[in-house]
C-alpha cells in the first residue's frame, strides 16, 4: 500500500479522474489515472499522464488543421521546440513564428503542415520526420558506394510473398 505524502497514512487508492483542457476554443476531456488518499482526500496525478493528455490534444488539433496563432503556438510548445528552433527547422526568420503565433500574419499553411506532421510523428513516437528536417539544414556527405546490411531481409521477404501478391497470382494472358 502507498503512503500519502500529505498525511503519511497508508490509505492511498488508485482512481480515475476526469480532467479537461481548454485549448483554442475547444474543451478536451479524458480520464487520467491518479491516486487518492482516503483520509485527507489528496489527489495526485502523475506528470506523465498530463503530458500524454497534452500530446493527444495536440494531435487532435494537428489533425483538425486549425490555422490560428493560438493553435500554432500550442502545437509548437507541445513539441517542446522554441520559436528559434522551429524557425530554424522551417528555414524562416524567427520573427515569422512570432508573427504567426500572435496573429499579426496569417499562419503559413506549409509551416502549419510541417508543424502538424511533427506533432503527429511525436504522438506516434516516430522521430524520423524531425531528423529529416534537421538533415536538410546540415546535409551529410554520402559516399559514392554505400554497403547496406539487411539483417532482417529473410523476414521481410516472407512478408512480400503473402497470399494475393504477384508471386502467387496467375500471369495475365494476352
Amino acid at each position: 500500500m502507498q503512503t500519502c505524502d500529505r498525511c503519511q497514512r497508508e490509505k492511498v487508492i488508485e482512481v480515475l479522474i476526469d480532467d479537461s483542457m481548454d485549448v483554442c476554443g475547444h474543451t478536451f476531456t479524458t480520464q487520467v489515472p491518479a491516486t487518492r488518499c482516503l483520509t485527507c482526500q489528496q489527489v495526485v496525478i502523475q506528470g506523465e499522464h498530463v503530458r500524454r493528455f497534452e500530446r493527444r490534444v495536440a494531435a487532435e488539433i494537428a489533425k483538425a488543421g486549425l490555422r490560428t496563432g493560438d493553435a500554432f503556438r500550442f502545437l509548437r510548445t507541445a513539441l517542446g521546440i522554441s520559436e528559434n528552433g522551429l524557425a530554424g527547422l522551417l528555414d524562416v526568420p524567427a520573427e515569422y513564428v512570432g508573427y504567426w503565433e500572435t496573429a499579426k500574419w496569417p499562419v503559413d499553411p506549409r509551416a502549419l503542415a510541417v508543424l502538424s506532421g511533427l506533432v503527429l510523428a511525436k504522438f506516434e513516437d516516430k522521430v524520423a520526420a524531425l531528423d529529416c528536417l534537421a538533415v536538410l539544414r546540415a546535409p551529410r556527405k554520402l559516399g559514392r558506394k554505400v554497403r547496406l546490411h539487411l539483417s532482417d531481409a529473410l523476414q521481410h521477404a516472407g512478408k512480400l510473398l503473402q497470399f494475393g501478391s504477384t508471386a502467387f497470382t496467375a500471369p495475365a494472358v494476352a
